[in-house]
């Protein structure tokens, strides 16, 4: 069986003239980058599930978020010609990534969800671009992952303007 859904998603992008490698340096001051292979390390470890959660809340910035992985696409552009910085990054908080994904299963999907930080070709300006938690979790349907998903944006809306 399978099954199609079309729906519709809100991308917020906000431009800074703060220089991308700034910008980029104070994104991850609040929102620290930890490996993936960290939070398998910690599951193997077979914790009580509050010392658990006491260690994965030990990983998670003041924003209240981390990210997951960080893919600099200008590392490998710039050997094709590419001249301004790109970086993608794959961001969320894992405890609330398990509350939503009670709620609806196939929220996997988007979390974490993504954030794009580039810089303007034309005016070297700093990029920041990122479909909404709240319509990506709000296309499943079910509310209270809806409800979930606009916290989440309205904490990344502060992240990003603490940043900017």
């Amino acid at each position: 069986m399978s099954t199609d859904k079309t729906f519709s998603v809100t991308r917020h992008t906000l431009t800074t003239p703060k220089p991308f490698d700034e910008f980029i340096g104070e994104l991850e001051k609040r929102s620290p980058v930890v490996p993936p292979e960290v939070f398998g390390e910690l599951a193997d470890l077979n914790l009580p599930q509050d010392e658990l959660k006491a260690r994965v809340e030990g990983l998670i910035g003041s924003s209240g978020f981390v990210f997951f992985l960080k893919v600099r696409h200008d590392q490998l552009f710039s050997h094709f010609g590419r001249t301004h910085a790109s970086v993608q990054y794959a961001i969320g908080n894992p405890l609330i990534a398990k509350d939503v994904s009670d709620k609806a299963p196939a929220i996997c999907l988007y979390t974490p969800f993504r954030l794009a930080v580039y810089e303007s070709p034309e005016t070297h300006e700093t990029i920041v671009s990122y479909d909404s938690p709240a319509s990506l979790f709000g296309s499943f349907g079910v509310p209270e992952a809806a409800e979930i998903g606009a916290k989440l944006e309205g904490k990344l809306q502060d992240l990003l303007t603490r940043c900017l």
